[in-house]
């Protein structure tokens, strides 16, 4: 077993780094660890602890891109299938198959028929589902089933009109902090320096590149500044806190997630419903408990809106009595109000909804090179995301990139089977 790494923050002054990641969520571990493993050279601070801002805030679930099948979005499924077995493959400690079940009623673009063709569709682009995982952690395909023998199999449907209902195979993290924090010491496996309680303060430029970044120690209260080649900006909703003073803020509407635990049990499978309002909710078994999610405010709202309002959560709660009426849920069985400001997308009908695209932004544009803004909300394709290194790294990595091996992500990643750290 590895020793654990330690906190040095006086070593990130020690040389110029390839690139200096701010932000410790899943999106700039995954970027410091996929960087680190190319053989660059990288520092990570964040401001607490890491993955303590959305990447602790969200359903649970790592799922397999079903939906996008439904708008023939064959490269964003192939993605998410990918993903979901990689992390299967390389942390089935963190991960476990759970059933997930959706109720239908007759409708040419939802019902029955859009489902079953949408799973024989399914069995096709996901055909190596399955390849390389242990017997525990294989996925059957997906089907539909019949109105009363859902009833029968799944008490929670209790109240819900339906004519038949999906099932299929997702997973449901098991540990999700580990998980994320098993990046964090992969990376410094890989030989990245990391450091949290540490507050990026500033950008440092010159003549409209960026080097660097002055920062400080919240913990000693000294203050240090790091060279860098390349900063990844990965503040999630803070993105544009360094970029203000430059004129390069990027325009990303933003709005609160939340998600609800319960001291209600945990139901059989993951039962999906539509409240009145078109929302799609799901209640997840996890630890034991009903996990429901996710809802999201109808309106943006500035990047510190942390706290919980409380007409918003009744408002919630009121929408999961709607699609789930057997639970009859109240205030008093919360127990947990997970909640983050993630990226927002502006429909058409003006209505605001999550962002599941990944965003990358280059300043160039706003006359400020040498570092890129990243945002995103979907913990699955976190990692894939990190590929993108190569194209925000001009100069640094060269024609014979080599992309680290699965093999070592497993060895980085767990030790005999269980976490670390």
């Amino acid at each position: 077993m590895r020793a654990p790494f330690k906190r040095d923050v006086q070593a990130l002054a020690s040389h110029t780094f390839d690139v200096l990641v701010i932000g410790g969520g899943i999106y700039g571990l995954t970027t410091a660890c996929d960087a680190a493993q190319r053989g660059l050279s990288v520092a990570l601070v964040e401001r607490n602890d890491f993955g303590s801002g959305t990447s602790f805030n969200h359903l649970r679930t790592i799922h397999g891109g079903l939906r996008y099948l439904q708008t023939l979005d064959i490269a964003r499924a192939r993605e998410s299938i990918r993903e979901r077995r990689t992390l299967a493959h390389i942390a089935p400690w963190a991960v476990r198959p759970v059933r997930f079940v959706l109720p239908l009623r007759w409708s040419l673009t939802r019902g029955p028929l859009a489902m079953r063709a949408g799973f024989l569709l399914d069995a096709l682009v996901a055909r190596d589902r399955n390849e390389g995982l242990a017997a525990t952690h294989r996925l059957p395909a997906g089907r539909v089933i019949g109105a009363d023998a859902a009833r029968r199999s799944y008490p929670e449907l209790e109240g819900v009109h339906l004519t038949a209902a999906a099932v299929w195979y997702d997973y449901v993290t098991t540990d999700a902090d580990r998980l994320t924090l098993s990046w964090a010491l992969a990376a410094a496996d890989a030989g990245a320096t990391l450091a949290n309680y540490v507050d990026a303060e500033e950008l440092t430029v010159s003549e409209g590149r960026v080097t660097g970044a002055i920062v400080a120690d919240r913990q000693s209260h000294n203050r240090v500044r790091i060279e860098a080649r390349t900063v990844v900006n990965a503040t999630g909703a803070a993105v544009n806190r360094l970029l203000h003073r430059y004129d390069a803020d990027v325009s990303v509407p933003l709005l609160q997630a939340m998600n609800l635990v319960t001291t209600r049990p945990a139901p059989a499978a993951a039962i999906g419903g539509r409240s009145t309002s078109g929302r799609n909710l799901f209640v997840v078994p996890w630890q034991g408990r009903a996990l429901f999610g996710t809802w999201e405010s109808a309106s943006t709202c500035p990047p510190d809106a942390l706290g919980v309002d409380p007409d918003a959560l009744a408002a919630f709660i009121a929408e999961l009595n709607q699609a789930f009426p057997a639970f009859r849920l109240t205030r008093d069985d919360v127990s947990l109000v997970h909640r983050g400001v993630v990226p927002a997308r502006v429909g058409s009908d003006g209505n605001l909804s999550l962002d599941g695209r990944e965003l990358v932004f280059e300043h160039r544009l706003e006359g400020l090179t040498g570092v890129v803004s990243v945002a995103g909300t979907k913990y699955t394709t976190a990692r894939a995301f990190a590929d993108f290194a190569e194209s925000v790294t001009p100069g640094i990595l060269g024609a014979d990139r080599v992309r680290a091996t699965e093999s070592a992500l497993v060895g980085a990643l767990t030790s005999g089977g269980e976490p670390r750290g």
